[in-house]
């Protein structure tokens, strides 16, 4: 829930600051501050590109409830299912350029995929309907690691 709130609060935020006609440096912290506020958010950093250079850049709060950890510009943040949005996102840009079809089978692009698998298609991926197995288990990540042991 929280990642759907986020995800909306930069989307505001870029609409906000792009019909701004003055520095929106002084707005956007009021903004941030109030939303992360609202919605109990430890930490953050935000930054908006205009026209190629930075125009705000700052950071809020702590990277966890469990740290007291300052958010910096080296702090790593899960974003768990936003990648399935960005993921889309690329592959939809792909499609309007002609470079692949949703109605392309996976094997098109992937070698040497198991037999059961020849028939997937691009869009049983995008669904989360493709009926592949849960192959794929976590098991050996604590679920409290830290960001460095997650990415080792």
């Amino acid at each position: 829930m929280k990642q759907t709130i986020l995800t909306a609060l930069l989307f505001n935020l870029s609409l906000f600051c792009y019909a701004q006609k003055t520095e929106p440096s002084k707005t956007v912290d009021n903004y941030v501050k109030s939303v992360i506020q609202i919605n109990e958010i430890p930490g953050m950093a935000v930054g908006i590109v205009k026209n190629n250079k930075i125009v705000f850049q700052k950071y809020y709060g702590t990277e966890t409830l469990e740290s007291n950890k300052k958010v910096d510009s080296n702090s790593m943040f899960r974003i768990y299912s936003n990648t399935k949005l960005m993921s889309n996102v690329g592959l939809f840009k792909l499609i309007e350029d002609g470079k692949l079809s949703l109605e392309d089978k996976v094997s098109k692009y992937v070698d040497n995929l198991p037999k059961e698998w020849q028939n997937v298609q691009v869009k049983n991926l995008l669904s989360h309907s493709s009926g592949l197995p849960n192959w794929v288990e976590f098991k050996d990540i604590s679920v409290n690691a830290t960001n460095a042991e997650v990415i080792d």
